[in-house]
């Protein structure tokens, strides 16, 4: 097996984010990336990091901007077979998009709306990312949330907006989404995240998410068509990463069906008051958790997958073979193969990795350690001004900071569109950096006579 690639050569720290969309444009000869000099802070009001693409080992800088988080990056992609790249930024005191040539290395649009994934046609789908880092998702820092004073607004959801027309509409907001096959007055500060397009680009799976009295947070896995029409929810409870496995199917990391789901939606959670519920929390999470004598060594979590259809069906991905979660992206040329990662185990040490689904085959590529360093308390500046005080007071000050810094860095995989190379992000080396692997002989070995 091949070593790792460094594919960022020059001075900075280099990122991307997501493992959701493919980092190289169509022809395979440009990376899009992110670079910036100090990320041992999370992203201030005043934060700017350079957009631009490697091409021969080079990093090519089109412009910057203000609106990227490192677990996300800024959403920089490519518009389908063109050399366009698209990307966020604040514009006039607001979270919009802005479109780069990349050939001409020129700004050459701006869009009034967010854009977080893109079809091949040109139709952008948007969040309100001011919500998102209010409410502890992945937002962006430096304007208010206008939809603060309610849990299930209206006016902020899903927005579809073409790059090339510029028409745009709302195709399904958060309060719909909320109300949608869902028990009245579940969970507070509701949102819209996580957008994936289906391979057809024909529907967008998302999590639906809620803050709970207890303390707690509910997901949802929902789908809806990229006209809004069709919503549908395929699953509920505690819910990780995911990806589409083919046009009809989503796997996801999580548990569905326990115990505590059950609790919060039944009457008795509803009528409790928060502080009662708040302190028996830790007693009702023992009794729940407390393995079975038959059930001792069994996972309540897996890798489901979900038949995006009314009444969806469930089966599973790699039983027994992954067994925790991570961040998996489908190869777009050969959707039996996946690229996957996990959480750093106990001594800080993250493993890449393929699977094949159709063999059950794992195959390591790599491992990749943190480093020791944390997050420079005393420049924090604004960054966690505006989130939720219930967010805060959940998560003890200096992880937060340390998990919104660029010291936090998951290696978030993602494919080339023909499936000969992966990139990913990592800071082994002392400094955040884009590496990558060259797996083409996996995924396609050529047949000897």
């Amino acid at each position: 097996m091949n070593n790792e690639i460094l594919i960022t050569k020059q001075e900075g720290n280099f990122f991307f984010g997501f493992h959701d969309i493919p980092a190289w444009n169509s022809k395979g000869n440009k990376l899009a990336a992110l670079r910036i000099d100090n990320i041992y802070t999370p992203p201030q009001s005043s934060s700017i990091c350079d957009v631009g693409f490697v091409e021969d080992g080079e990093f090519i800088k089109l412009g910057t901007t203000n609106a990227f988080n490192y677990p996300q990056g800024a959403r920089q992609q490519w518009i389908g077979n063109t050399e366009l790249l698209i990307v966020n930024d604040r514009i006039d005191n607001a979270w919009r998009s802005k479109v780069y040539d990349t050939e001409s290395r020129r700004e050459v649009s701006e869009l009034a709306f967010s854009t977080h994934v893109i079809t091949d046609e040109g139709w952008a789908f948007g969040l309100d990312y001011s919500r998102l880092h209010r409410v502890g998702g992945y937002g962006y820092t430096g304007l208010k949330d206008e939809t603060a004073g309610s849990d299930t607004p209206d006016n902020a959801g899903i927005i579809r907006h073409n790059v090339y027309s510029k028409e745009s509409n709302l195709i399904v907001s958060i309060k719909q989404v909320s109300e949608f096959q869902s028990a009245p007055g579940i969970g507070q500060h509701h949102y819209i995240t996580h957008l994936v397009l289906n391979p057809s680009q024909t529907r967008i799976a998302f999590l639906h998410r809620s803050k709970l009295k207890d303390g707690g947070e509910t997901s949802r896995l929902m789908t809806i068509g990229v006209d809004g029409r069709e919503l549908r929810c395929l699953a509920t409870g505690f819910l990780s990463h995911f990806d589409w496995k083919d046009d009809n199917h989503v796997a996801i990391w999580g548990r569905t069906g326990s115990g505590i789901e059950k609790l919060r939606n039944s009457v008795l959670y509803r009528m409790m008051p928060s502080g009662l519920i708040s302190r028996a929390k830790k007693i009702i999470k023992k009794l729940i958790y407390k393995p079975k004598p038959a059930m001792q060594g069994a996972s309540l979590f897996n890798w489901l997958v979900f038949s995006d259809e009314t009444v969806p069906k469930q089966t599973f991905l790699a039983k027994g073979v992954i067994t925790e979660d991570g961040h998996p992206m489908f190869c777009p040329a050969n959707r039996d193969w996946m690229i996957c990662d996990n959480y750093p185990d106990k001594d800080g040490v993250r493993t890449l990795f393929l699977f094949q689904d159709s063999t059950q085959r794992k195959i390591d590529l790599g491992k990749y350690k943190m480093i020791p360093d944390k997050p420079d308390m005393s420049s924090i500046g604004d960054a966690l001004v505006g989130v939720e005080a219930s967010v805060l007071k959940a998560f003890d000050i200096r992880n937060m900071a340390f998990y919104r810094s660029g010291l936090h860095c998951d290696l978030h995989p993602r494919w080339k569109k023909d499936g000969t190379m992966v990139a990913f992000d990592s800071i082994h080396e002392g400094k955040r950096s884009i590496y990558g692997y060259e797996v083409g002989e996996i995924l396609f070995p050529i047949e000897r006579k």
